[in-house]
Order: C-alpha cells, then sequence, then structure tokens
C-alpha cells in the first residue's frame, strides 16, 4: 500500500475496509462506523466514548466488529509516541469479549477470513459469494495465532487482539491492561453487564482513551436488557459521551430479497419477530413487572437516598435473614403519591449478630420516627426472624406488622387505630399484587442506580426458587402496607429458637 493511501485509511475507516481489506459495507453499517471518526482524540477528549448498536438477526454485525477491530489494531489509534521507532516498539491490545466463549468465535473467524482473503460477500441480486481481496495481508502475524479460546492474533506492528469469554468473571480477566478498543458482542445477553462495565471494562479503557461497543440482538431473557435499554436511551440523547444505533435486516443489502422473505414467514407467528427483524426491544412475557413500568419508576434523584423530612409519612419493610441470606430493609415515603423508596441497606444475614442486625433496624426506624408518621412489617416465616419480632421495643412492635406462618397472639382493643397491635396474614400473591399496581398505575418511584433491586424485579417470576429476592420483596412488603391491604386473622403459634 502506498503511504497516501495508509494515510486515507487513517482518516476515513471505510475507505481501510472497502480498500485495504476489501471488504464491502451496507448503509447501515457505514453509518455505525463514520462515527467511529469522532471517538479519535488528537490529545483532547473524544466526542464519543460508548456506542451502542441494538441490531436484527443477521444484520451483519459479526464483519462490522472484525473490521473495526482491524482499523484499530492497524492504526494503533491511542498511542501517543515521540518517534516511529518508539510508536511500533510499544505493544498495543484490543479486546473482543463476549458472555460466553462460543460468542466469541464468530468475530474471530471473520478477522482470519477477512486478513487471508477468503471472507464470503454475497451479490445481493444473484446470491452467488466471491471472497475479498485484501491488500495488507502481510499484516496479519498468522502463524502465531492462537486457535483455541481464548483466542488471540497478532499483527506486524506489535499489536494484538484478545478474544474473550467473561463466563461470569465479571471481567476480571480485562484486569490489570489497557485496551484501544472494547468490543461487546451480545452484550445484553451478560447477566452481570453493569458489574463488569463499572469494575472491569471502563478502567480499561483510560489510558488510550479508547472506545467501548456494546453491540447485539436485545434478549428479552438476559438480566441485563433493562440496563442495556437505558444505554441504548442515553445514547439516542447523546448523553455521557455515548451513541446509539438500530438496525434492521432490511438495511443488509448483501441479503437476498428471498432470504428475508423466508425469514419473515419463519417469524410470522413467532412473538419475538420485531426482536430479531428490527433489533427492537422485547421484555420477558413469563415476568411479573413489565419492563417499562420499571423503567418508568426510576429516579435518579433518589439515588443516595433521602433522610427523615418534617411532616413525611413512612413505612419500612424487612426481608429478614439471619443466616446466609440476605436480610434487606427498605423505607417507603408514602407522604403522597408517588411512593418513594428514599433508604435500604441489604447485608447477609450472616454478616451482623442478631443483636446488631435488631440494633441497626431500631435506628434506622427513630430516625425516620416523628410521633405516630411511621409503621413497618417485617417478614416472619421462621423462628430467627420471629425472634426479630418478638425482641422489638414495645413502641416499635405496636407498630409493626409481620408476613409468615409465625404470626404473634396480640390483638389490639384500641378503636381509635384498629390497625395498630393486629397480627395480620398477608398472602404472597397481595405483595406481589400491591408492588405491580403501584408500578402499572406510576405510583412508585425507586433509585434509579439502585440496580440489583431493578434486576429482581426484571427477572421476577412465580416460580422464584432460584432468583434473588430479597430486596423485592422488601420493598413489596413496604408498598403492601402502604396501599392498607392488612386483613386481620387469628393467630398460628409457632415455637421460637431461642
Amino acid at each position: 500500500m502506498s503511504p497516501k493511501a495508509v494515510e486515507a485509511g487513517r482518516k476515513d475507516p471505510i475507505f481501510f475496509i472497502e480498500e485495504m481489506l476489501g471488504m464491502r459495507l451496507h448503509k447501515g453499517q457505514k453509518k455505525f462506523i463514520k462515527q467511529f471518526i469522532k471517538a479519535q482524540s488528537n490529545g483532547n477528549q473524544p466526542l464519543i466514548r460508548r456506542f451502542l448498536l441494538s441490531c436484527a438477526n443477521r444484520w451483519g454485525k459479526t464483519a462490522m466488529i472484525a473490521c473495526l477491530q482491524l482499523w484499530y489494531l492497524f492504526y494503533k489509534f491511542g498511542i501517543r509516541a515521540n518517534t516511529a521507532e518508539d510508536w511500533f516498539d510499544i505493544e498495543y491490545r484490543t479486546a473482543n469479549i463476549a458472555p460466553f466463549s462460543s460468542l466469541t468465535e464468530p468475530v474471530f473467524m471473520a478477522m482470519k477470513a477477512i486478513m487471508t482473503s477468503t471472507y464470503p460477500i454475497r451479490d445481493p441480486i444473484t446470491g452467488v459469494a466471491s471472497v475479498n481481496k485484501c491488500k495488507i495481508e502481510a499484516f496479519y502475524l498468522e502463524d502465531r495465532t492462537i486457535n483455541n479460546p481464548p483466542y488471540k492474533m497478532y499483527f506486524a506492528n506489535n499489536s494484538y487482539i484478545e478474544h474473550l469469554s467473561l463466563m461470569g468473571g465479571k471481567g476480571d480477566n480485562l484486569q490489570g491492561k489497557p485496551y484501544g478498543l472494547i468490543t461487546y458482542d451480545e452484550a445484553s445477553r451478560s447477566d452481570h453487564l453493569e458489574m463488569e462495565l463499572d469494575n472491569s471494562i471502563l478502567g480499561r479503557l483510560l489510558d488510550w482513551r479508547a472506545p467501548l461497543c456494546l453491540i447485539g440482538t436485545p434478549d428479552q431473557d438476559s438480566n441485563s436488557l433493562l440496563y442495556f435499554y437505558r444505554l441504548y436511551e442515553e445514547g439516542l440523547h447523546s448523553m455521557n459521551a455515548s451513541y446509539t444505533q438500530t438496525g434492521s435486516i432490511y438495511e443488509n443489502e448483501f441479503m437476498t430479497r428471498d432470504l428475508i422473505a423466508d425469514q419473515e414467514r419463519l417469524l410470522e407467528l413467532n412473538p419475538l419477530k420485531d426482536q430479531m427483524l428490527h433489533g427492537k426491544f422485547i421484555f420477558g412475557t413469563m415476568t411479573i413487572f413489565p419492563g417499562q413500568d420499571i423503567l418508568d419508576a426510576l429516579d435518579s434523584e433518589l439515588d443516595g437516598g433521602i433522610r427523615k423530612q418534617d411532616g413525611h409519612r413512612y413505612v419500612i419493610g424487612v426481608d429478614t435473614a439471619i443466616g446466609n441470606d440476605e436480610m434487606s430493609y427498605c423505607v417507603l415515603d408514602v407522604t403522597e403519591r408517588p411512593y418513594k423508596k428514599v433508604w435500604d441497606e441489604t447485608v447477609k444475614g450472616s454478616s451482623r449478630s442478631p443483636q446488631m442486625h435488631l440494633n441497626y433496624f431500631c435506628n434506622l426506624f427513630d430516625s425516620y420516627k416523628e410521633g405516630g408518621n411511621i409503621e413497618a412489617v417485617v417478614e416472619t416465616f421462621n423462628g430467627e426472624s420471629a425472634r426479630f419480632y418478638s425482641d422489638l421495643p414495645p413502641y416499635i412492635k405496636a407498630v409493626t406488622h409481620t408476613y409468615g406462618s409465625w404470626q404473634p397472639d396480640k390483638i389490639s382493643t384500641d378503636n381509635k387505630n384498629p390497625r395498630k397491635n393486629k397480627t395480620t396474614k398477608i398472602q404472597k400473591a397481595d405483595l406481589l399484587v400491591a408492588l405491580k399496581k403501584v408500578l402499572a398505575a406510576h405510583d412508585l418511584k425507586i433509585p434509579k442506580g439502585d440496580s440489583a433491586l431493578i434486576q429482581q424485579l426484571q427477572i421476577y417470576k412465580e416460580d422464584d426458587k432460584r432468583l434473588p429476592t430479597d430486596r423485592l420483596f422488601a420493598l413489596a412488603l413496604a408498598v403492601w402496607l402502604a396501599e392498607d391491604n392488612s386483613r386481620v386473622q387469628e393467630p398460628v403459634f409457632q415455637s421460637i429458637e431461642w
């Protein structure tokens, strides 16, 4: 390649991909790739650092990721050196990551095929394929390639790419190294996307002011779907130096009309049709709480909590645990609608002694107490939680309801305030229905940064035996109490383990 062509490719990724790699791009791919010009920095902060693509199946994301990676590896964007020799000597790396090992292979195979001029390019009319003609084949050091997971490819300018599966490791295998570009293939399918970004991925991009690509088809059963959607929305509004694009199968001009028609017929009655053809978000149909209702409840002003305000009324829900499960406290401000979740704490039950758990709850109760402005409800399904309730000071116990098979035997004769001192039998369905109703009515606000609660709401199903539910049920108890759905019943006695 001539020096003029090499310089042209530096400034124009589409020229690099089409002329130097011999690849062809459709309009949607070109639109996404053009944004990367804004990610290049000459010492100033890049305009865009996070790129998100929500695309259909068969849109062409694998080829696009492969081409972007090769562009970055060829030019080593982000490296600033005094001389050409220094630039060459500095080791440079990028990463293509995915939630599972099998998902890292497609980009690896595509990059190999592009660099060896064996990548098939289908004619959009005839459907007949030819192969690309790469003009920089010598750039790829094929003999150094690691051809089994974790895949690795080396290049002639002291650069290389790692193809890494996070495999539930929350990004630990990225630690300790800077990267010039990270592409996250099928990012929405990760169960820990927010944790991976915050704890590992973003920190690896700082040294070279590198961009991050989150690419894939939304997965309606993913634990991270709502978080992926929040990032999608931020990019639509150019928030946090981000860019969002959607891509439908109809943009892929290398898919013949017959192939697209076959896909349409195949998906005609499929509820995921819009997800697979257009890359649209479809929230899980088996979950209890609709995704949009959860998103509508998020409020960044509640992040960090709000302490007691004069004249306000509060309820506290407590999902108890003294052992290995989590103990969760949730405080709702119920002065007016929408209710506001103003405080919470969730800790492993065994991290504190029963006395310290009790002390924390009493202090929390007192911190919001002002006259008769507060009530509570405590889960009491076993002896440990029954003991927790029984040890409460009388002034707190008098305004605390119980949810569980164990119930206290104290019946109120206070006609002026009939709710106080009553034993209560609450059904699990009562809690879920109350929470579902307030979310649907937009009568509840929760902190936007409360990712653990958001995930529990998103994935919750009626068969919850293997699901984390502590934060959700602390919230549901508080909401039920706020909605005044208590019912009086005769007490059920159960022995308390002392």
